[in-house]
């Protein structure tokens, strides 16, 4: 599947698998599992068999937590100090993240192509 066509079905969906959201996120499902254990926000459904369902909103605080932890470097303990505190601000730098996210994929297909 495409990043654009994936993007598309992404904002369609309200309920995600935890292999889909782990692809979405680049981490393995154990890390998925090893979040919602330490950070409370992080509470996904569970169908019958126990498998896990995301919403969208568990989506959003688990790429604040990868963008803490992965690319501010910060420890857990931390991580979990910091997040959720004021959804308002951390909507507005998940959006500057995404949007920067989706600009550099831009200039990197413009890239390849120059190429």
């Amino acid at each position: 599947m495409s990043l654009e066509n994936q993007s598309n079905t992404e904002s369609t969906r309200k309920y995600f698998k935890i292999g889909d959201v782990a692809e979405m996120l680049g981490v393995n499902a154990s890390t998925l599992r090893f979040w919602e254990k330490n950070f409370p926000q992080i509470q996904p459904m569970k169908n019958k068999k126990g498998d896990r369902i995301y919403t969208l909103k568990d989506i959003e605080v688990l790429k604040e937590i990868q963008y803490l932890s992965h690319n501010k470097g910060l420890r857990l303990s931390h991580v979990s100090k910091k997040v959720s505190r004021n959804p308002q601000e951390t909507d507005a730098r998940r959006i500057l993240v995404d949007q920067l996210r989706s600009f550099k994929s831009q200039l990197l297909k413009l890239k390849e192509q120059l190429e």
